[in-house]
């Protein structure tokens, strides 16, 4: 039964029509005349009457009386994280292939149970076990067993032996799905210790998070093609980037049965003894060259002529061989046009600042590129601003593939997602810093955070497939918002569930999550 308006000349009624089956049909009648609707909404009684009607239904007299603050409410917990996330991991395999590894060993307690709690921790309120232990009883889940500091200290160390059978059993289910299994990502990041550090992983070297006074670990992520991360790996903070280059891809090859593999990586990986390791070990290799700082490529590879061929929407690229190398010169051209106005309106400021006090630029570093000294005078260097130019919107990658320019222009863009993916290690996961005291726990406590970014990548990459792109602070914000409270009323106590906030909603709907019933008797 619903309640519908109905028009009769110039005033507006409302009854209460039934629907009903009739030789399969259905159909619909007035069981009831409430009258006309600007006289009930004057008189009051509308409200007086639905009041009354939930007299008769418990749920409605719940909700009634939970709003009018006549309830014992006994507690109140986040539940839509819980829900969203638990079935992207039991949908990713994570369950079960933990379980399965579980069973063959003597582990008394129920160690995917509390990785899972760890990692929704990690997705939540990112920070130490003791943390996680206090966190995990403010999430609403009836089927969870009590979780202890105790059993997160030991899940780490479990979680670092199975890391790689657990990487592998994800791989192998989805092998069939990967279309490029050739083509993979990489890139490497350093975290830093606090405290005590593990020995055999703590080290100093270069810092990627400017602290060079902190011992740090090296992580390497891999991705494939489509965007999936494969694995991560572990090395000690003084590893180069040669020598974790030529690690990943032997194990890569070993642990994978891929035959070939194509590294695609960032301008940071890129040096003359690099490119001779990866020719030696006959790896193949399309990786992006700095435009400013190596001569060669700012002297005579931008300066070849070519026409540029569309390959993508705002990428175009044109070829060049220099030396026996193969060279694909990339131009966005909305880049370009940012580049040049951003460019002009620079020099636009220089030029009215030169006018007043020319001394007070030199020392600024943003300036003094377009600046120099002329008869003790501080002028404009047109011959540098005309220079800069050649670099707007463009970026150079160099190969050893056979590949075509366009498919190595795209591919490279793609890096991108290996970004993102350590920005979300590091940042949105708060993996930084570390406090553990043992390598085994360190690595189990980095690898947590490696399936946790995978959820978040599942969720978001269903996000997008519906036209959704929301930021991650609203993706978790709105699902943690979402609740479960208890509640008593004359003796009986019920389940409530908060209001669908924000994104929320899209996030269930993204994930295949049944929406929960707004109350139920417990």
């Amino acid at each position: 039964m619903f309640v519908r308006e109905k028009k009769a000349g110039p005033h507006t009624y409302l009854c209460i029509i039934e629907s009903y089956r009739d030789k399969g049909k259905v159909k619909q009648r007035t069981i009831a005349n409430l009258g006309r609707y600007d006289h009930i909404l004057k008189s009051g009684k509308l409200d007086a009457l639905f009041k009354n009607f939930a007299k008769f239904s418990e749920k409605l007299a719940v909700l009634s009386a939970h709003r009018e603050d006549k309830i014992l409410r006994c507690w109140a917990k986040e539940w839509g994280t819980q829900l969203v996330f638990r079935r992207l991991w039991e949908e990713k395999g994570l369950g079960r292939i933990i379980s399965g590894l579980q069973n063959q060993t003597k582990i008394e307690y129920d160690l995917e149970l509390v990785l899972f709690a760890a990692v929704l921790h990690r997705l939540c309120e990112p920070g130490s076990n003791l943390q996680a232990s206090r966190w995990i009883d403010r999430v609403y889940d009836p089927d969870r067993t009590p979780i202890r500091y105790h059993h997160f200290i030991r899940a780490m160390e479990h979680a670092s032996g199975m890391k790689d059978k657990i990487e592998e059993e994800l791989f192998f289910r989805k092998r069939d799905l990967f279309t490029k299994l050739d083509l993979v990502f990489f890139d490497t990041t350093s975290i830093y210790f606090e405290g005590e550090e593990p020995e055999g992983l703590a080290e100093y070297g270069h810092s990627k998070d400017n602290r060079p006074g902190s011992k740090q670990m090296i992580v390497g992520i891999v991705m494939t093609w489509e965007g999936e991360p494969l694995c991560c790996e572990f090395w000690p903070g003084n590893m180069s980037d040669i020598q974790s280059l030529k690690a990943i891809v032997k194990r890569i090859k070993s642990r994978f049965s891929i035959e070939r593999v194509i590294l695609v990586c960032d301008r940071g990986m890129v040096s003359r003894e690099n490119v001779n390791l990866l020719e030696k070990e006959k790896f193949g290799y399309i990786l992006g060259v700095r435009l400013r700082r190596v001569k060669r490529i700012r002297g005579k590879v931008l300066s070849r002529g070519g026409r540029y061929k569309e390959v993508a929407d705002n990428l175009r690229v044109k070829e060049v061989e220099l030396g026996g190398e193969r060279y694909i010169i990339c131009l966005n051209p909305e880049e370009e046009k940012r580049d040049r106005e951003m460019r002009e309106q620079l020099v636009l400021h220089l030029e009215s600042k030169l006018s007043v006090s020319p001394s007070n630029l030199i020392g600024n570093s943003g300036y003094k590129k377009y600046l120099t000294l002329k008869k003790g005078s501080v002028i404009l260097d047109k011959k540098e601003v005309g220079d800069d130019s050649r670099f707007d919107g463009k970026f150079i990658l160099t190969t050893n593939t056979d590949l075509d320019s366009g498919e190595i222009a795209t591919t490279y863009k793609n890096l991108l997602q290996v970004e993102q993916a350590f920005r979300g290690l590091k940042d949105i996961l708060a993996t930084r810093p570390i406090y553990h005291q043992t390598a085994e726990n360190t690595k189990g406590h980095v690898f947590c955070s490696y399936l946790a970014l995978m959820l978040v990548i599942e969720l978001r990459r269903r996000l997008k497939e519906k036209g959704e792109v929301p930021s991650w602070p609203e993706i978790i914000r709105d699902l943690r918002a979402l609740q479960a409270i208890k509640i008593e009323l004359d003796g009986k106590s019920f389940l409530l569930r908060s209001d669908f906030e924000g994104v929320a909603h899209r996030c269930f709907m993204a994930a295949g999550v049944k929406l929960p019933p707004v109350i139920t008797q417990m």
